[in-house]
């Protein structure tokens, strides 16, 4: 079994020690069931206030209620195609067999997938309780996460597969069926990341926003009646980046827009990177607050020497300009070009940043100030260079130089 988490005194950090997975369970299905959203947010906090009685637990439960959000475990590495080969492997099935067939074809309908093709959690799930007893061997949340933890730092299938197996001797299948939903990090409750930070407290969204730390939030907001003074984003650490609220139709988006002043922009086929300048040290975060160091040998140079301020936030995507065509390259190959700049390779394709937004310059947040002002900033921070630093506003940048009726470049 995974050894535990432990700080530097020796001490379990990790929580969750007096909690049983089978209550999270329980507390998972009746949120689930519930179509009212009140009774769902009442359920959660009733589970808070009953189960997690000390300050560490908190943390112990909510990385698995948001896997998603959890930055102190690494990835699994597991989508669903290989964890159904380590699952299979685990079970000691024959991969010719109809329950192995059922798991790697479980997008498909028909005679060897049953019902629930399309959800792989539910396939599997239907697949354990024929090869899983039906009585719990009693996991607690902390051994969970200590299996979970061994799991995402395993360098190869094997050991994973080896981690799977110790936890389906230890589990049923109800519990396997909602540790594959953590493991893929989509639990499907049906109620928002939005509802459940305010129930564990008034201002753990906004923490959150500013931090990207899920630990951070249920440490210092441990007393849900302490109101939180508002804090502000720092450089090198990840802010959270606003996305597109998804709408059924254009006439339901314009109906968001209240009349409002809106700016149209081009949506760029690349990877979402938020860049942290401070002097000449930089992060790379992605939307899931990764630090992606390997862009910073084919751009570290470009952003030192153009972007203007010693300390600045910059949203946007980084692509991949050809220089051959002139043109922005196909999606999909970041890591390709990022690999050969770290070798040294000459090519045509090189890695280009178009920022589109400003959160942080100097010293000063401007993360509350309109788009239309943070993009003047934006345009007086970033001295572009085609093709390897680019901005997006409305009126330059980009735009300045299209075609009329064509995207920009």
């Amino acid at each position: 079994m995974a050894t535990s988490a432990v700080d530097g005194g020796g001490n379990s950090s990790v929580g969750g020690e007096d909690i049983k997975f089978s209550v999270m369970v329980s507390l998972f299905q009746w949120i689930q069931k519930s179509k009212s959203s009140a009774q769902k947010r009442s359920k959660f906090r009733k589970f808070l206030d009953a189960f997690c009685r000390k300050p560490q637990d908190n943390f112990a439960a909510m990385r698995l209620i948001l896997p998603g959000l959890d930055r102190e475990r690494g990835s699994y590495g597991l989508k669903e195609h290989v964890l159904s080969t380590c699952l299979i492997d685990a079970l000691a099935m024959s991969r010719d067999s109809d329950d192995a067939r059922r798991l790697l074809n479980w997008r498909k309908g028909g005679p060897k997938t049953g019902s629930n093709a399309g959800n792989f959690s539910l396939v599997a799930a239907e697949v354990l309780q024929r090869r899983q007893g039906m009585a719990s061997a009693g996991l607690t949340i902390k051994e969970l996460n200590d299996f979970l933890d061994h799991l995402a730092s395993s360098e190869n299938r094997a050991e994973k597969t080896s981690i799977l197996s110790d936890l389906i001797r230890k589990t049923n299948a109800q519990e396997m069926k909602w540790i594959t939903m953590i493991i893929l990090k989509d639990l499907k409750l049906g109620i928002s990341e939005k509802s459940i930070f305010h129930e564990f407290h008034p201002d753990a969204e906004d923490l959150f926003n500013v931090t990207c730390d899920l630990k951070l939030v249920c440490e210092k907001l441990r007393d849900r009646s302490q109101r939180h003074k508002r804090q502000d984003i720092e450089v090198g650490k990840p802010v959270r980046p606003q996305l597109a609220l998804r709408v059924s139709n254009a006439s339901a988006a314009w109906k968001k827009l209240h009349g409002k002043e809106v700016v149209v922009e081009c949506k760029f086929d690349g990877d979402r990177i938020q860049i942290h300048k401070n002097n000449s040290d930089l992060n790379f975060f992605s939307r899931n607050f990764l630090d992606h160091q390997e862009y910073a040998h084919g751009m570290s140079d470009v952003i030192t020497q153009n972007i203007l301020a010693e300390k600045c936030i910059l949203d946007g995507e980084m692509l991949v300009w050809d220089a051959s065509i002139n043109q922005f390259a196909e999606f999909g190959s970041n890591q390709e070009i990022a690999k050969a700049a770290r070798e040294g390779l000459d090519s045509d394709r090189q890695l280009c940043y178009v920022a589109f937004d400003i959160l942080y310059v100097g010293d000063t947040s401007v993360i509350h100030r309109s788009l239309k002002e943070r993009q003047e900033i934006l345009q007086k921070v970033v001295n572009p260079i085609k093709g390897r630093l680019e901005i997006l506003v409305p009126n330059g940048g980009l735009n300045a130089h299209r075609l009329s009726g064509k995207h920009a470049l």
